[in-house]
Order: C-alpha cells, then structure tokens, then sequence
C-alpha cells in the first residue's frame, strides 16, 4: 500500500514525509493534506487512520472492496487498543454482591476473591430438665460465628481459610489450597474435613437439623477436621476420595495419624428424583494415647446420656460405614450406619460401638433438596418464592423427623446406649435465612450417668432448640 501511495519512492527527498510525498506525487490534493496534517497535529491517530482511507477511496487510489477490508482490520485493530486499555485501568475486574455473597474476579476468571461466613443464634430450653442430675444448662447460645475467605489463582489454584469466632475463642475451620489443574484428580493441601461420612461431609449450613445425630459421637472425636492431604475424582454423579491426616490444626497429639476414603454413587439423579449410595472407612493411629466418645443433648447443655470417658491405651481406631438416601419430589429419606473398633495395649481387650440415623422430610411447599453428585451430598434447600410481604410469597418450609441411635457399651466400658426422637420445622426465608425448631426426646437410655429421681435416668429431657441461620 505505502507503494501505492508514495508512486515513484525515488523522486521523495530526504526527510520528507508521508502526506509530504503524497502530496508532491499528486495522490493528494492540498486541501486533504491540510485536513491530515491537522488531525495529526491534533494527536488523533484513530480519526487520522480513517482520514486517509476516506481519501484513498475518493482518489480512486484503492476500491470499495479494498476501503472495506482495511476499515475492517482498522476498526478491530481500534477495539483490540481500547480492550487493552481497558485492562490497564482495571476494568478486566468484575465486582458482585448477591445471596453467594461478595465476590471479585478477573473476566477470564484466572483470579476470584469471595468473602462470606454463617451466623447461627440458638435459644435452648427443656420441659423437664429439672428431673435431671446434672441440670441441662440453658438459654442463648452463639453456636457457630464463622467468616471466611476463598478464591482461585492462576487459574488452577483455590484456597480457602475459615475461623470461628463463636464461645469468645477464635478457631481454625478450613485452611487449605486446591490444585484443580488435572481433569481427572484435585489434591488439596491443609487443615479440612476428612473423607468419611456423608452427615459429617454436609455443612452445618445444609444440614436440616440443628444438630448432627448420635453418629456424630462416633465421627467427630477421630475424623473431624484435620491436617492433610486428600485426594478427589469425580463426575456428574459419582465421587471418590481418598486421603492422609495427622492431627487437627486446634488440638495436635503426638503420633497420631489418620488414613480415610469415601466413595459415592447416584444412579438416579435428576433435580426432582435421586438414588445416592455411599461408603466410608478410615483408620486413626493413636499411638497409646485416648479417645472419648460422648453426645451432649445440646450444645449447651453440659447433659451427656451416653459418654465412655475417656478409654486410655488406645493403639488404633477404625471406622466404617454406609449410608444412602432416596428423593422423589418433596420426600425424602436418608439414612447412615457407622461401626468403630479399638484396639488397646498393655493386654487390654478391644472395644467396638456403633450408631446410626434414619431420617425423613417433606418439603410443605413442593421444592425438592438440591444434591451436588460431583461431592456425594446435599446443599441447602432453596426455596422457590422467597419470602416478601409485599409480593406476598412465603419462603419454602419443611417438615423432618429423625430417628438415631448409638451403643457405646463394650467390654469394661459402660458408655450407655441411647435411642431419640427429633421433630424439626425449618423455614427457609430465602437463600441466606433459615429459621429452625427442633424437638428432641431420647426414649430408651440404658447405663447412663445422668440420673433422674436418684437412679441412671430411662428416658431423656424434652429439649427445645430455636435457631436463627444467616448465611453469606
């Protein structure tokens, strides 16, 4: 093209420029060079560019088809410019605010920031705690105040740091960073949740109870959070985990280590009808030292109708279980068995105890759970109509019974054993408020500590949780 416009290069002296030579050539008359040079004085490369394509046009020095092609490349090469630009002022980076909380991230989403946390306000009464010895404590009670930060970098990196700040301590929850750059296979480095039971798998937040079952005397001393290394694969609806932990980050013992691995399977899984099936099994070193297994009726309340104290010379623990559920529309039915076994030193005989849950729910206003095949378990109900007085729309409520169980009697220890009764209505305002009421009555309790009218009580406290959930 410059070929084309400057004519014959020799005839241009030294020094002399494009629209000088266009000019001189008579390419150019010297009206339009007037009206180029001005655009160039101005510093306006954009209008300077087409300027001269318009003239080139006119003076026959390129056709229609050629004018249009290089306005074409003209225009893109303008957007790629400005795109760039802005880029470098920072306009890449998308800001959000809604019901998954506050999030930034890069366009191309190399790079995500999310901050958000959980508040859960408890008032716990009884009908008939006084009966009891020890009296349950009662009253309010901040059960879990946690915030959190969480994000990718470079694309294939996540991380995740979480604290608690509920009873006036400050505790680690999650601390850990995921490496996703594999298709097949994430590792994840940190202090997290170790891969056993699908109860203990499920957030606080989603769970439809305010708290865990009797299985969770079991779980919780062993295979709670821990330090580690856990490896995951997944598809649309099935999971496997596998991983290795030592000691929680809050409460480290020397020695101790863990091996665990879970696995799931939705054979049936559309949003309104779902098959899940589920197995777990670990193993904990606990190098000689102790373990205790116990179940407070509350948070609060200090009340523990099953507890083997602490069981010293401990060698090592193994927990397996199974669990599955099954939702068609707004039913739903979910059930867990989990079985541990102890092995002891210095001649002492190994103990085993087990637990269990079943549990069922009705949506009352139709909306069916939401389950996430890829992790094995399920998210929050969320709610169709969020509540609105104007609009007139009342949330989603749910209807949820539970039946749970544990036995920790084996051998020289009298753990006792416990069967309860849990009723729950749960309203979901929207996606970030849940209000929740639990009834809970343990009815058949056998060698118990606790005593009623002087005597190892039979039956439990008619305990009452109000819970107010903020989730952001």
């Amino acid at each position: 093209m410059l070929l084309l416009l400057l004519g014959n290069p020799v005839v241009h002296a030294e020094g002399q420029g494009l629209y000088e030579i266009l000019l001189e050539n008579g390419k150019i008359t010297q009206t339009q060079y007037n009206d180029l040079t001005k655009q160039k004085k101005a510093e306006s490369s954009n209008a300077e560019d087409l300027a001269l394509l318009d003239i080139m046009l006119r003076n026959k020095l390129i056709n229609q088809a050629q004018y249009d092609q290089l306005l074409n490349k003209e225009i893109a090469k303008q957007e790629a410019v400005k795109q760039e630009a802005n880029k470098e002022s920072g306009d890449d980076v998308i800001v959000k605010l809604d019901s998954k909380g506050f999030r930034v991230e890069t366009r191309d989403k190399a790079f995500k920031f999310k901050m958000g946390g959980r508040i859960q306000a408890d008032v716990n009464f009884s009908a008939n705690g006084q009966d009891f010895d020890p009296t349950p404590t009662e009253g309010f009670d901040l059960r879990r105040a946690r915030l959190y930060a969480s994000g990718t970098v470079w694309s294939d990196f996540d991380y995740k740091a979480q604290f608690d700040f509920a009873g006036n301590k400050v505790r680690i929850k999650d601390l850990f960073v995921k490496y996703t750059g594999f298709d097949w296979l994430q590792l994840t480095v940190g202090n997290q949740k170790q891969t056993i039971s699908q109860e203990l798998q499920e957030s606080s937040n989603d769970i439809m109870f305010t708290e865990r079952s009797l299985i969770y005397s079991l779980t919780e001393p062993l295979f709670d959070r821990a330090l580690g290394v856990r490896a995951s694969s997944s598809g649309k609806n099935w999971s496997a985990q596998f991983g290795g932990f030592g000691s929680s980050i809050n409460k480290s013992q020397t020695g101790s280590w863990a091996i665990t691995s879970r696995a799931t399977f939705a054979p049936i899984m559309t949003p309104t009808h779902l098959l899940h099936l589920g197995a777990s099994i670990g193993y904990r070193s606990l190098n000689n030292g102790n373990v205790r297994f116990a179940y407070e009726t509350t948070h609060m309340s200090s009340v523990y109708f099953t507890n083997t104290n602490a069981i010293t010379n401990v060698d090592g623990a193994t927990l397996a279980g199974l669990d599955t559920a099954y939702m068609f529309g707004p039913f739903s039915v979910q059930g867990e068995y989990a079985h541990t076994w102890l092995s002891r030193n210095n001649g002492l005989s190994g103990l085993d105890f087990g637990a269990y849950y079943v549990q069922a729910a009705w949506t009352l206003t139709g909306e069916s759970r939401s389950y996430k095949g890829s992790q094995g378990k399920f998210k929050r109900l969320k709610p169709n109509n969020p509540f609105s007085w104007a609009k007139g729309t009342w949330g989603a409520w749910e209807l949820a019974t539970r039946i749970d169980g544990n036995d920790l009697n084996s051998g020289n220890i009298q753990g006792g054993k416990e069967t309860a009764l849990t009723l729950a209505l749960n309203w979901y305002l929207n996606r970030n408020i849940r209000l929740m009421a639990d009834y809970r009555y343990a009815f058949d309790i056998q060698d118990s500590a606790v005593l009623r009218n002087g005597q190892s009580a039979g039956t439990g406290i008619h305990g009452f949780t109000l819970r107010t959930q903020l989730t952001f």
